[in-house]
C-alpha cells in the first residue's frame, strides 16, 4: 500500500518542484476557473451567482476528478511499461498511484469551492456526513475504470482517444453547467447518465440537498459491474500485458 501512496505523492512533488506555491496551484486555478464560468454562465443561463456559482463549481472539480482519471487511465499502463517489463509489482499499483495522484488534486480544488459556498452564506449541514461515502464510491469507480481502460490500451491503441471523445461530449450530457429539473419532461437525459449520479452523490451532501435514493443505486451498481469487468481482464489478460507494451 506505501508504494502507490508514496508514488502518487511524488508524482505531484515532482510536478510543481521548485515551485512557490506547488500543489496550490491546482487552488488558485480551480478558484479562478470557477469565477469566471460560473459568472460568465450564471448571465448566460439567467441564473442567481450565490446559488449557481458553488453549483457549478462542485460540479466541474468532480467531473475533472472523472474525466482525467479515466483519460490518464487509458494510458497508465503503457506510461509504465518500462516498469512493468523490469520489475514484478501488482498491475493495480500503478492504478492506484494514478488515482491517488488526482485525489489529491481533487482534496486541493473541492475545498476552494465550498469556501466559496460559504462566502455566499450558504452553510453545511449534517448532509454534509454523506460526503465521505461519496467520495468513496467516486473513488472506488476511478480505480475500476483505470484498470479496464489501461488493460484495453494496452492491447488497442486506439482505445484511448476513442474515451477521450466520449468524455468530450459526455460533458456536455452531464448536469454541470445546467440543472436536470430545467429539462422538464426531457430530464431522463440526466437520469440515464451515470456521471450525473457520481457528481451527485458529491454535490448534494455539500450542497444541503438530500441525494436521491437513484443516484446511490446506480452509482453504487456501477461499482460492482466495473470491479466484475476488471477482474475479468486482470484475471485472463495481467500475464500478457507486459508483452503487449
Amino acid at each position: 500500500m506505501h508504494v502507490w501512496l508514496a508514488l502518487g505523492w511524488h508524482d505531484i512533488r515532482q510536478r510543481y518542484r521548485r515551485s512557490v506555491l506547488g500543489p496550490f496551484w491546482f487552488t488558485l486555478t480551480t478558484l479562478i476557473m470557477v469565477g469566471v464560468l460560473g459568472f460568465l454562465y450564471s448571465q448566460l443561463l439567467g441564473q442567481e451567482i450565490s446559488d449557481y456559482l458553488p453549483y457549478v463549481g462542485i460540479g466541474l472539480v468532480i467531473w475533472q476528478f472523472i474525466s482525467t482519471a479515466a483519460n490518464e487511465g487509458c494510458n497508465v499502463m503503457i506510461g509504465a511499461g518500462h516498469i512493468i517489463k523490469q520489475v514484478r509489482m501488482p498491475l493495480t499499483t500503478h492504478v492506484l498511484r494514478m488515482v491517488w495522484r488526482n485525489f489529491i488534486i481533487l482534496l486541493h480544488s473541492l475545498p476552494v469551492v465550498v469556501l466559496l459556498m460559504i462566502f455566499f452564506g450558504h452553510a453545511l449541514t449534517l448532509e454534509a456526513i454523506l460526503l465521505i461515502p461519496g467520495l468513496l464510491v467516486l473513488t472506488l469507480n476511478a480505480v475500476w475504470s483505470g484498470i479496464v481502460f489501461g488493460v484495453l490500451c494496452a492491447r488497442y491503441r486506439d482505445v484511448a482517444p476513442i474515451i477521450g471523445n466520449l468524455f468530450q461530449v459526455g460533458f456536455f450530457l452531464t448536469p454541470v453547467f445546467w440543472r436536470a429539473e430545467d429539462l422538464k419532461d426531457r430530464a431522463w437525459v440526466a437520469d440515464i447518465n451515470p456521471f450525473n449520479h457520481l457528481i451527485e452523490i458529491v454535490r448534494g451532501p455539500i450542497l444541503g440537498v438530500p441525494v436521491a435514493l437513484e443516484s446511490w443505486v446506480w452509482s453504487v451498481a456501477l461499482l460492482i459491474v466495473g470491479f466484475s469487468a476488471a477482474h475479468y481482464l486482470m484475471a485472463r489478460f495481467r500475464e500478457r500485458v507486459a508483452y503487449w507494451l
